[in-house]
């Protein structure tokens, strides 16, 4: 009996020595690979199965969900002749490849793969739709990198700079507000493949402090980013592929507008309403103010066609430009109606002096001067009855054109910038 038990006894012992050893061995394998074995092990050996020229779950029934999340490093040029945009920004991509799980190999919290290695790791086939010029950073070294962490997940990041298209109504210009879009899908996989996804519960896009939302940019501010998912929806016909969509609202800053072409032109318009407190004989000098006022008005406006985008439709800024010389061509023509206006009079008073012989005054006619018959006593004077009237159209005019044009701007502002 005493030797039965100290034989369970020894096996007792011998099997919990053996478990220690065990676990001592696997945790010893545990840490037998160094990081750079691990990525040996996970992305050059065949035999795991790992192949990086096609997707995690291309075997699967359901594809391989792949979150993107894109930080803005600056927000450039917005052009309206060309109709597109510039950015440059980092695109970070991340997904769930079990094929990478490492977790019984070493237990590092992630392993980076650096640009050498990259080509062995499958990334996902992003281009973006609407892009007219792209490029990579490779100064000094190529500017991605990719994380790889204990579980398989994945996560890929690099900079790019953009030329992105963008498709502008200009009918407010320049007190518009545009609509830009980026649109990102997969080239090669569909849907059954990969799906796109914005990240969750973290904001998709941010942004360098220097372009914060609201921030004013030389051209623009950007008031608001929208984002949305099109997985599907931007191929009419099949297949279908990823696509992701963001949105970016942009208001143009007019401050330089109203500098250069605002302030100029009512400046002009202003100038071309001091011929209304003018005298009505001094006609060189307000020949000469409207014709100055329409010709410089003129050649602003040509220099300010000159800058703006070529569009079939009517801008904001042809409005006002037109309305302005209608204003100083009315100004001008306004003289003209008082100059008519005023020798219409002095004719009727030559009309009226009929020249007749020199012969003895009688009673019924007046005296003669010159040999002309003049008025009757008290009779009243064409000439300056139709001067009178003239100088009544200018007072008018100092009301009436100043009174317009400012109903004119209301409206204009109302309209346009407001609305």
């Amino acid at each position: 009996m005493l030797i039965l038990s100290l034989g369970i006894c020894l096996v007792c012992s011998w099997i919990v020595l053996a478990a220690k050893q065990t676990g001592d061995s696997q945790r010893a394998s545990n840490n037998t690979f160094n990081r750079r074995d691990v990525l040996t092990q996970l992305l050059n050996n065949q035999s795991n199965g790992y192949d990086p020229r096609v997707p995690p779950d291309y075997e699967e029934d359901y594809a391989t969900d792949v979150k993107i999340k894109i930080h803005m490093l600056s927000f450039d040029s917005v052009s309206e002749t060309t109709m597109d945009y510039s950015v440059e920004i980092y695109l970070t991509m991340q997904w769930l490849d079990k094929r990478l799980d490492f977790r019984k190999l070493h237990n590092a919290p992630k392993l980076e793969v650096g640009y050498k290695l990259m080509p062995l790791v499958w990334v996902p086939d992003v281009y973006f739709k609407n892009v007219k010029k792209a490029s990579f950073h490779n100064v000094t070294v190529p500017n991605r990198y990719i994380h790889i962490y204990p579980n398989g997940s994945v996560i890929y990041s690099t900079r790019l700079s953009l030329t992105l298209s963008c498709r502008m109504r200009l009918q407010k210009y320049p007190l518009d507000t545009q609509i830009c879009p980026m649109v990102i899908q997969s080239y090669t996989y569909t849907t059954e493949n990969v799906m796109f996804k914005w990240v969750e519960n973290e904001l998709p896009i941010t942004y360098d402090k220097e372009i914060t939302l609201h921030t004013e940019l030389p051209q623009f501010s950007i008031v608001e980013n929208t984002t949305e998912s099109c997985n599907g929806t931007m191929d009419s016909d099949s297949p279908k592929f990823a696509c992701i969509k963001a949105f970016f609202t942009l208001k143009r800053d007019i401050g330089f507008y109203i500098i250069q072409i605002y302030v100029p032109s009512i400046l002009i318009v202003m100038l071309s309403w001091v011929g209304f407190w003018l005298d009505l004989e001094a006609t060189p000098a307000r020949v000469s103010l409207g014709v100055l006022t329409v010709l410089t008005l003129n050649t602003h406006g040509s220099n300010t066609q000159a800058q703006q985008p070529k569009v079939s439709y009517i801008k904001a800024i042809d409005v006002w430009v037109v309305s302005s010389l209608i204003f100083v061509f009315a100004a001008f023509l306004e003289f003209a109606y008082v100059n008519v206006l005023s020798r219409r009079g002095e004719k009727l008073q030559v009309l009226n002096e009929v020249p007749i012989a020199p012969t003895e005054p009688k009673e019924d006619f007046s005296p003669m001067i010159n040999g002309k018959l003049s008025r009757q006593p008290g009779a009243p004077n064409p000439a300056a009855i139709f001067k009178q009237r003239a100088r009544r159209v200018d007072k008018m005019s100092r009301v009436l054109f100043p009174l317009s044009f400012s109903v004119f701007n209301i409206l204009y502002w109302m309209i346009y910038h407001f609305s």
